[in-house]
């Protein structure tokens, strides 16, 4: 027998055609006896996907770092500044760095003004001044300090002028009351000398005293000019406590003035009514520090009082 004769539409093929795409048919089919439809899908798959992993990397880099973008981008972002904070530096020493030791403070002076010395007793008149040595009685009046080393004038019914101290005061009613200067005296022992000029004394005493304190009702001799006529008049010595008389003078013409010197030393006191013409022995008044008091004393009712201490003299 001879070879089978195969259809005019099949041919053989030698070799490997496992990747051939073999048309059958009548020739309207075609079969892919190869790789399948679905793996060349597959393949576009992965292609399409790599596309969209690159478009999204090149879109993040524009977002990210917006000065690759050129001119593409129409609106310029401003870049923010995030401060990092600086480590604090410490100090290290070096091997044979000298240290240093830091110098306690220096406290920087204040510079406080020095307060005006007063000026002396017996000097402050002759400058028109109340030197600060006095005090005010009684002490609700409060003298001003005027800077220079004396007070405020008046001080009450006080001030001085040309050498002089002057009492110038009128009460229209009331009770009996004191005013006065009180100064402590220097020295411990010696003398002390007044004139007083006297102008008007209606119902009031002029006084004037030494004393152990600054008090007029305590220790210490206390004289007055009686109140009245003022040309012709009397010293009296009184009781600092009481107000009682305790010995008086005959009547004495002004003239040019009363005058009237104290000695003491640091056990009493004395006076005398110059010239000569009324004595006051000593006083027991023991004390090493003794003061000075001018002033007056207004009784009840009306009084007013005119008057001037001057020449004063103290010595040792």
């Amino acid at each position: 027998m001879g070879k089978s004769k195969k259809p005019n539409n099949q041919a053989d093929i030698d070799g490997d055609v496992s990747d051939s795409v073999i048309i059958t048919g009548n020739g309207n089919t075609i079969n892919n006896s190869g790789k399948s439809i679905l793996d060349y899908w597959q393949t576009i798959a992965i292609i399409f996907v790599l596309l969209l992993a690159i478009i999204a990397i090149v879109m993040f880099s524009f977002s990210a770092f917006p000065f690759l973008s050129g001119a593409a981008g129409t609106e310029t972002q401003t870049p923010t500044l995030t401060l990092i904070p600086s480590p604090i530096p410490t100090n290290t020493l070096l091997p044979n760095e000298p240290t240093l030791t830091p110098l306690p403070p220096t406290d920087i002076p204040t510079l406080t003004p020095s307060p005006i010395p007063p000026v002396p007793l017996g000097e402050d008149w002759m400058q028109g001044c109340i030197s600060t040595v006095w005090s005010a009685y009684p002490e609700s009046i409060i003298p001003e300090d005027r800077g220079d080393g004396c007070w405020r004038e008046p001080i009450h019914a006080f001030s001085a002028e040309n050498g002089d101290l002057d009492f110038l005061f009128e009460r229209q009613n009331g009770d009996e009351e004191i005013y006065g200067l009180f100064a402590p005296l220097p020295i411990e022992s010696g003398s002390l000398t007044l004139t007083i000029r006297l102008r008007d004394l209606t119902n009031a005493d002029l006084l004037v005293g030494i004393f152990a304190q600054p008090e007029v009702k305590s220790q210490g001799l206390l004289m007055s000019l009686l109140r009245g006529d003022v040309d012709r008049t009397v010293f009296i010595q009184r009781d600092p406590i009481t107000y009682q008389t305790i010995i008086g003078s005959q009547k004495i013409f002004q003239g040019n003035g009363y005058s009237i010197t104290f000695q003491f030393n640091n056990l009493s006191v004395e006076s005398i009514v110059n010239p000569s013409v009324f004595f006051v022995d000593p006083l027991s008044v023991p004390s090493s520090q003794k003061y000075l008091f001018v002033g007056y004393k207004g009784l009840r009712g009306y009084y007013r009082i005119d008057a001037t201490f001057f020449n004063f003299d103290l010595n040792e």
